[in-house]
């Protein structure tokens, strides 16, 4: 058992919001649902390496309003070594989620030594961990607000639709090579902090092959299909950052029961796209990958054996002590997994 990170959860849980419906993914139910505690199906914490964690918390903490639930400043042994690094590799770490939300936080990490960052000279269509969306209300006047504070958008917000959904959109570059996507759907109000940010419901992983990448974590993680979308045109080629004539294939992966810590997948149609997932490997900044906190790790260690799933025993780390295990998605996402 990790008995500290389970005082955690409750600690988080016992102070959960009920949720709205969630932004672009199919699921028509508005009513709302109350967060009862962690879902295996939805990861529990998006990994982020920064360079600077002070200037990190200002953006996390400070302006988007997340909360910190636990914070470590030293070496952290066990991590650096499930991540096949120095023991003093690690210099500060804080776990932070949208206030009254169990899932879909943000884990980041201050390597004592930090690497590139991962989305250096990427592409928007690069195959690499891509960005984290950022369910907002009203995104006009977050538009405003960020721009009056210094920051700087690829683009106005843009009104993306297809398939009946329509959705409001901006991208910003942020801290480390990060692309941050702020999302608002008209009608379906997110769980969100007295900012008005709603952070992170899900992250951004770009594939070759979207089909065989929801095989994998419907039949490794049980994770499940929620939706599925295809968005093209001048709008959406303007918004993202698409050469004429581009499209792409989007498919979201997750708990169905819990709004937060989803996975949308993206395959772009009619472009080329360079495989960069080997930079985002520790000790490189940015997006590196995701944590899921199960109840038996058994069952899938036997289903991704054919995957390379790696089992490291018991590791004492920032999430407590307990047995845990790493596999990557074919893609290249990696994704570990803690047992609860």
């Amino acid at each position: 058992m990790i008995e500290r990170m389970r005082k955690l959860l409750v600690m988080v849980a016992s102070t959960a919001l009920a949720l709205a419906a969630c932004s672009m993914n199919g699921d028509r139910d508005s009513s709302p649902a109350a967060v009862k505690g962690p879902s295996a199906r939805a990861y529990a914490y998006a990994v982020v390496s920064v360079g600077d964690m002070e200037e990190a918390l200002a953006l996390w903490q400070q302006r988007f309003g997340m909360e910190i639930s636990r914070r470590e400043q030293g070496p952290d042994p066990g991590l650096a070594r499930l991540w096949g690094l120095e023991a003093n590799a690690i210099a500060d770490q804080a776990l932070l989620n949208t206030p009254g939300m169990i899932d879909g936080g943000v884990h980041l990490v201050r390597f004592a030594s930090p690497g590139a960052a991962v989305r250096d000279g990427a592409a928007a269509t690069d195959l690499v961990p891509k960005s984290i969306d950022i369910a907002v209300r009203d995104i006009e006047a977050r538009y405003a607000e960020l721009t009056s504070a210094g920051h700087a958008f690829r683009s106005k917000v843009g009104k993306l639709e297809t398939d009946g959904v329509v959705l409001y959109e901006v991208h910003m570059p942020a801290h480390d090579g990060l692309n941050l996507v702020f999302l608002e759907q008209p009608g379906k109000p997110e769980t969100v902090s007295p900012q008005g940010y709603g952070v992170a419901p899900q992250i951004v992983a770009v594939t070759p092959d979207n089909e065989r990448e929801v095989a994998f974590f419907r039949d490794v993680l049980g994770l499940e299909p929620l939706s599925q979308h295809r968005f093209a045109g001048p709008q959406v080629e303007q918004t993202i950052g698409l050469p004429p004539g581009a499209a792409l294939d989007v498919r979201i992966v997750g708990a169905r029961d819990s709004r937060f810590g989803r996975l949308e997948l993206v395959q772009y149609e009619g472009v080329e796209s360079a495989d960069l997932y080997g930079r985002a490997a520790p000790p490189a900044r940015g997006l590196l990958s995701v944590t899921y906190v199960v109840p038996d790790l058994a069952p899938i260690l036997a289903r991704g054996r054919s995957s390379g799933i790696a089992d490291h025993g018991t590791v004492r780390s920032i999430l407590g002590e307990g047995r845990m295990a790493s596999v990557t998605s074919p893609a290249g996402l990696r994704i570990d997994i803690v047992q609860l």
